[in-house]
């Protein structure tokens, strides 16, 4: 008896961890089976692994979950599947068909089993499982629910997380804060909520709590917001009629029009449900072959580890790229093993193809081995794409006669009806009212432009977090500025928030996440460490993070690098102070881009010389470099560095051809007159041939340097122009009549366009600070200046002051004459307007604007 009591303790001490895992038919694929093993991995390693035994229960049914309870007494109930808010959890019925389990529900169960046993934990790791956490509080000493949806992976990594802190002797608290802090990195941090029973203490009323939020905000619907997806059900069916009919189906609209939102959370839920369905998704990215490959290795080895299925992909898509595996022949070997069920790819932003990847002839090997394949039986391909790169699928013949073929879906704006069943539905599901008439002014305020509904959800969002006793306001509509205004606003407040360093640092950062358009809007552009700045990662990551969230973070699954992106094209549209950044810095992004495609060239082609800047380009690029070096890469920063010393062996090169043709030239030369001693008329001969070759010399002399003198001109460096055109001037003076007409009028032409070029005709000085705007008057014969100093100053032509105008309290932004030239308005930081006469009296203030006057 004596030797057995410390076993009956030992057994006494040991936590139960019983794991409730449950992915319905019909319900999105969760990787629970990978779930569950690294959590026991996990457990199995801390030093407190002999307190803790792991039960798992797999595809969960209504009974079977308080069955399992009952049979295994755990101190700790984790469960791991769908959530749907106020409905409850997913479970499956007796049809073994989805049925939610809810929060009265639950807490009525753990209210019985408290009586009986103590459980200490329950953690719900489920979208939208905070309603439910929060009822079961009452009864259990720490609940975890989550307060909106949460990604497969980021719930994954929550959950080993806390529980190798368990493992390792740690608290519940700590356990906690240990898994929010491994979800920073995919910037969900916030999403899960723990409750302490001696905190919640008795009910609170239903309008005291802020139900989980339905709204998205800037990011796509995903499968698992399905059930909060309202206003596209007419496309949506179409869409599936269309799926089922055609292999190839685009979905086409401008951006922010919910392309991908109509296929994540209306086609594929509606798909799934038939049960028949393989789906996978991926984007181009500038590696489409690589991207496609990494989808197929996990259809085709879905049990091998992530780094061998890294290295399957990396193999695959070589193959692919070259022809050697066709997408149709591993779209054939995926139908042989299973040929009951259809396989969907969706290629999600396709533009992506056009933007990313520089190289015309890998884009069109990947799109011809997409249509190779879209003649396989059960096999059906669907991609989205932005209206504005139409004309790029079209360019390529086999593309559009294949959408010629199969009439790809048009999504344009979502109508009136429609965009008031996606503001008022979610909230009635979460039972929150709108206050009267804000639906009507919101659907204003949207109006009918494309590329809104982003927005749309953005400020819903932002609504949402602001409503009282269950009710979204007026009032706290006009706080967040509107729809239009509320990213904006967001952004702005972000970068004031901002220390003056980081403030410095942002535009930096941005300016790499916009590709400046040329024929196009301005579009994002995924951007890597390097380009944005090792140095600066860390402001990137807290601007991904939570409560800023104006970009979004990843990884470069092939080359393993950093990488961020803006959160959405809508940030480019409407935020007022980074389109300022893009104008200030669009001549040097479009010639980064440009300089990006030739330093890939370069890299393609093996680090070929052929392949580096010469000439006028690179004079262009040693230019950018010497003011903008620090925004470069250090890949590009190599790449001119390589053109430069390129050029300066070619350059020496020459001089030792030129140097040895002068040392035989001299040897000739030597040779003839000694051999010419006793022949003076043969003597004299020679000698005028020599001057001629020194005359045919010097002009070929004269003519490059007054070809070099127009090059840099015209390349905009105007100071080494100059200094050029003097030394060929030089040139042409000393040597007088050996140069001739044409290559002499070649110089001083040259030299005069240089010189007029940059004469500064008059300096007009007066001003105490910078120069914000300059007009001539109608008559060309009046100057007017406006300046940071709050004045307004009048010139004649010979540079004299006239006047100067005094009434602004605030920089001048704008100064314009009337069309008769007798009056002068100007506009200014303080919000106003004057008009003076041309004799510098005041004649009227104009006061009515909320913002500085700028035009």
């Amino acid at each position: 008896m004596n030797s057995a009591q410390p076993d009956d303790e030992n057994n006494r001490d040991v936590k139960t961890i019983l794991i409730l895992a449950a992915n319905p038919a019909g319900t999105s694929r969760l990787q629970l089976d990978k779930e569950i093993r690294e959590i026991d991995e996990g457990l199995k390693r801390g030093n407190k692994r002999e307190q803790f035994k792991l039960e798992k229960i797999g595809a969960v049914r209504q009974r079977d979950f308080y069955r399992a309870i009952l049979d295994y007494e755990p101190q700790i109930v984790h469960f791991s599947g769908h959530g749907g808010g106020v409905d409850g959890i997913v479970l499956e019925n007796e049809a073994d068909e989805p049925a939610f389990l809810n929060a009265d529900e639950l807490a009525s169960m753990f209210k019985l089993f408290a009586r009986e046993m103590v459980i200490e934990c329950v953690l719900l790791n489920a979208c939208y499982s905070e309603v439910q956490a929060k009822a079961i509080s009452q009864h259990v000493n720490y609940v975890i629910g989550m307060n909106r949806t949460i990604g497969d992976k980021a719930a994954i990594a929550f959950s080993v997380a806390f529980y190798d802190a368990l493992a390792a002797g740690k608290q519940m608290e700590f356990a906690y804060e240990l898994g929010r802090l491994r979800l920073i990195s995919y910037s969900e941090q916030q999403t899960p909520v723990l409750l302490k029973k001696e905190q919640i203490g008795t009910v609170q009323p239903l309008f005291d709590v802020i139900p989980p939020n339905p709204y998205v905000g800037l990011a796509a619907f995903t499968e698992n917001d399905a059930a909060f997806f309202f206003g596209r059900e007419t496309f949506v069916n179409g869409l599936v009629e269309a799926v089922n009919q055609q292999p190839l189906v685009g979905v086409i609209g401008p951006s922010g029009s919910g392309k991908s939102s109509v296929v994540y959370a209306g086609l594929f839920p509606q798909l799934r449900t038939s049960g028949n369905w393989l789906i996978e998704s991926f984007r181009p990215g500038d590696k489409p072959f690589y991207q496609l490959a990494s989808v197929l290795v996990r259809l085709l080895e879905p049990e091998t580890g992530e780094t061998a299925q890294l290295r399957e992909a990396v193999g695959l898509a070589a193959d692919m790229e070259v022809g050697k595996v066709p997408l149709s022949t591993v779209i054939s070997r995926l139908n042989e093993r299973d040929s009951s069920k259809r396989l969907l790819l969706f290629a999600d932003q396709f533009e992506e193809l056009y933007t990313l990847s520089q190289n015309k002839e890998v884009i069109e090997r990947f799109v011809d081995a997409l249509l190779a394949a879209i003649n396989l039986d059960n096999f059906k391909l669907v991609f989205t794409l932005r209206a504005d790169f139409y004309s790029f699928v079209l360019g390529y013949r086999p593309f559009r006669d294949a959408l010629e073929q199969f009439t790809p879906k048009l999504l344009s704006s979502m109508n009136r009806e429609e965009l008031q069943r996606a503001i008022e539905q979610p909230a009635e599901k979460m039972v929150v009212q709108l206050e009267g008439q804000l639906t009507q002014r919101i659907l204003d305020d949207v109006g009918n432009e494309p590329g809104n509904l982003p927005l749309l959800e953005f400020a819903l969002t932002r609504l949402w977090e602001k409503q009282q006793k269950r009710k979204l306001t007026h009032q706290a509509y006009d706080e967040i500025g509107g729809v239009k205004k509320a990213l904006a606003n967001h952004a702005e407040e972000v970068y004031k928030r901002l220390d003056e360093t980081q403030q410095k640092i942002v535009p930096r950062i941005f300016v790499q996440l916009v590709r400046p358009g040329e024929g196009t809007e301005d579009t994002r552009r995924i951007a890597t460490r390097a380009e944005v700045g090792d140095e600066n990662w860390g402001l990137v990551s807290y601007l991904a993070g939570y409560p800023a969230r104006l970009v979004v973070t990843g990884r470069d699954e092939k080359s393993g690098e950093d990488t961020v992106e803006v959160v959405h094209e809508a940030l480019i549209r409407e935020w007022l102070t980074l389109r300022e950044w893009m104008n200030a810095n669009r001549q040097f992004r479009v010639w980064q881009e440009r300089l990006k495609v030739a330093v890939l060239e370069w890299k393609n082609s093996n680090y070929d010389s052929g392949a580096l800047l010469r000439g006028a380009p690179l004079v262009v690029a040693e230019d950018w470099l010497h003011k903008r070096d620090e925004e470069m890469t250090l890949q590009e920063r190599d790449f001119i560095s390589a053109s430069v010393q390129q050029r300066s062996k070619e350059q020496e090169k020459l001089a030792k051809e030129q140097e040895e043709k002068e040392r035989r030239r001299r040897r000739t030369t030597q040779a003839l007159i000694s051999g010419l001693v006793a022949a003076l008329v043969l003597l004299g001969l020679i000698f005028f041939e020599w001057l001629q070759a020194e005359k045919q010399r010097l002009n070929g002399e004269i003519s490059v340097q007054s070809l070099t003198t127009e090059n840099l001109f015209t390349s905009g460096l105007e100071l080494d122009a100059l200094l050029s055109g003097l030394k060929t001037g030089k040139n042409v003076k000393k040597n007088g009549d050996a140069v001739d007409s044409d290559n002499s009028t070649k110089a001083i032409v040259a030299l005069q366009q240089v010189v007029y070029g940059v004469k500064e005709h008059n300096r007009l000085e007066g001003h105490s600070s910078v120069v914000t705007s300059v007009v001539f008057s109608p008559n060309g014969k009046t100057i007017a200046s406006g300046s940071s100093d709050n004045t307004v100053r009048l010139w004649n032509l010979n540079g004299q002051e006239l006047h100067t105008l005094k009434g602004h309290s605030r920089e001048v932004l704008s100064v314009v004459f009337s069309p008769d030239g007798k009056t002068i308005a100007s506009g200014s930081n303080d919000n106003t307007v004057i008009l003076w006469n041309l004799n510098g009296q005041e004649l009227h203030t104009l006061k009515g604007h909320s913002s500085k006057v700028t035009s």
